[in-house]
């Protein structure tokens, strides 16, 4: 839906001390962590029996390959990372669109944390790791890679606790381990700089998505560049919401200059972070293709924006069906009340219109995509284990 398939999540409270204890903090395990090591070679393909959901094989010899992930997938510009979880430790996996397994890295079970996020140099890898404070506790750091190459570009980063989800942003643990999250770190995705820092007095911090961070004030929401450039302000009430409810609730990343705000299952806005403008509201999701340019919306129906907010098409959306990814050109949604074509059905991202089947991208029996990257290589299955069709250019190639 977004040009990546990382959903950023504010955790419930009575959650935070569990991810701070399986996120990266002060215990010990049992596996060593290592610097991305290259690769370089194709991933697991699926054979023709495992290639349709329904055992009927895959069509026309459809490409299709498990990277091993088993949990979601984070992707920018043709580059997709999450882990694999072994015995004592866990591996990330770095697969390109084409399935080759670009590099690997290991850490502790413990430090599960990862963000994929866009900086002005392109798009970097940040993992978490542990280290000894000398004192026999180790603490939380981070550290970015070069998402394509694995190449170290900053840390490790001493940070206050795991990711909380909504960028790169790190929480410190709840008082009493109950409540809501404890000060939290912002830091450039460049270089791992501390962008800001909560203390008694500072603005609390919502969210840092790429470029953009957003801070809360009293009863006002900031928008800022990673320069320290004020954007825009508004009131929290424009969005129905105090500034402790903001700090609280999920904001996503919608191609490189929206957010989505709200989480999984209620109404949610979109706002411009370069303006802090409203371009929907009380919708239940949004993507961005950028190959059109186009915002796309979802509420009883399907919407699609320019940039600025100016609305460019508006269409049908069956009553149970849901968008599922936008991205290389198209519009994805699926129904649960499935017919010959599975429910799927696929619309063009530049006018809402629909495409005959063979326009659509094949997904071998495994239903709607959940994530399409520019290049046209989609991940499907379970998206918490997906499996990844390589772009058909490069499929080819294979």
């Amino acid at each position: 839906m977004p040009r990546r398939a990382h959903t950023a999540f504010a955790l419930p409270a009575c959650l935070l001390t569990l991810i701070s204890l399986s996120a990266c903090t002060g215990l010990d395990s049992t596996g060593e962590s290592s610097d991305p090591q290259p690769v370089h070679s194709p991933a697991a393909a699926l054979d023709g029996d495992d290639c349709a959901a329904d055992g009927s094989g895959a069509d026309g010899g459809l490409s299709v390959v498990d990277p091993g992930w088993d949990v979601a997938a984070q992707e920018s510009e043709g580059v997709f990372l999450s882990l694999h979880e072994a015995d004592s430790d866990l591996e990330f996996r770095a697969v390109d669109s084409a399935g080759t397994i670009l590099w690997s890295a290991t850490r502790p079970r413990v430090c599960s944390g990862f963000l994929v996020s866009d900086s002005e140099d392109g798009p970097v890898a940040v993992l978490m790791d542990q280290q000894s404070d000398g004192n026999d506790t180790l603490d939380a750091t981070a550290s970015g890679f070069d998402l394509a190459s694995g190449e170290k570009l900053w840390g490790p980063v001493e940070v206050p606790g795991p990711l909380l989800g909504s960028g790169l942003v790190f929480a410190g643990p709840p008082e009493d381990f109950i409540g809501a999250s404890g000060p939290r770190t912002a830091l450039d995705p460049a270089s791992g700089a501390e962008l800001a820092v909560e203390d008694d007095d500072s603005p609390r911090i919502l969210a840092l998505l790429d470029n953009h961070l957003v801070l809360a004030d009293g009863e006002e929401l900031i928008g800022e560049d990673l320069e320290g450039q004020r954007l825009w302000t508004r009131p929290a009430a424009d969005l129905g919401l105090t500034t402790a409810e903001a700090r609280e609730t999920p904001w996503e990343a919608v191609g490189d200059s929206h957010a989505l705000i709200g989480s999984d299952g209620g109404q949610r806005t979109l706002i411009d972070l370069d303006s802090g403008d409203t371009v929907a509201a009380d919708i239940d999701s949004a993507g961005f293709d950028s190959r059109s340019r186009t915002l796309v919306t979802s509420d009883s129906k399907l919407h699609g924006f320019d940039l600025d907010g100016t609305k460019r098409w508006d269409a049908s959306l069956d009553d149970d069906a849901e968008l599922s990814a936008v991205g290389a050109g198209f519009v994805i949604t699926e129904s649960a009340t499935e017919g010959d074509d599975d429910g799927t059905q696929t619309r063009s991202a530049d006018d809402g219109q629909i495409l005959e089947i063979e326009q659509a991208p094949e997904t071998g029996g495994f239903g709607a995509p959940h994530h399409i990257d520019d290049s046209g290589a989609r991940l499907v299955s379970d998206p918490a284990s997906p499996l990844l069709i390589p772009a058909e250019d490069d499929a080819a190639k294979r």
